[in-house]
């Protein structure tokens, strides 16, 4: 224990005679500490944990593939979407009928919008809150009846467009 304290001093008396070397190893420190702890962030982020909703790791995405690889995509109706979610090995399961352009006209200049019809659970399921307003309910699409017209604006629509969202 004694050579360690006798050690550490040296080192600090040596230190203090050579303060272009200590600013040297300080800054080579941090910048390395730094840079370490932004890759790891960003490979936590990417492989780790990459998707923010809740309990990512028990989601299953199922889809269709052609023999050449492309999507293929399947349909299915609301009765077996509602049988899927009854299922004892199923917790819960949402919809989605892929990207569809559409177009907004509240400006100068119609603009075409990518969308996603989903089904009224998804953002509960996802774990995602709304913004402001609320998210879709089970009451925007009662089985056998047309859906509601409603729309939920996603926050980089909202980033885009400057739009404030009114409760």
């Amino acid at each position: 224990m004694r050579i360690t304290v006798q050690d550490f001093r040296y080192s600090l008396r040596q230190l203090v005679k050579m303060p272009g070397f200590t600013l040297t190893a300080i800054v080579s420190l941090a910048l390395g500490i730094g840079a370490t702890t932004a890759v790891f962030s960003v490979v936590y982020a990417i492989v780790v944990d990459p998707y923010p909703y809740a309990d990512s790791d028990r989601m299953v995405h199922m889809r269709l593939l052609n023999p050449d690889g492309s999507n293929r995509g399947f349909g299915l109706t609301g009765g077996q979407w509602q049988r899927i979610r009854q299922s004892p090995v199923v917790e819960d399961a949402f919809l989605t009928d892929g990207t569809w352009n559409l177009t907004i006209t509240g400006s100068d200049v119609p603009e075409d919008v990518a969308t996603d019809y989903v089904s009224s659970n998804t953002f509960s399921f996802m774990g995602v809150p709304a913004f402001a307003g609320r998210n879709l309910q089970q009451s925007d699409a009662v089985d056998g009846q047309d859906p509601a017209p409603v729309a939920e604006l996603s926050y980089k629509f909202q980033l885009m467009h400057n739009r404030q969202v009114v409760n």
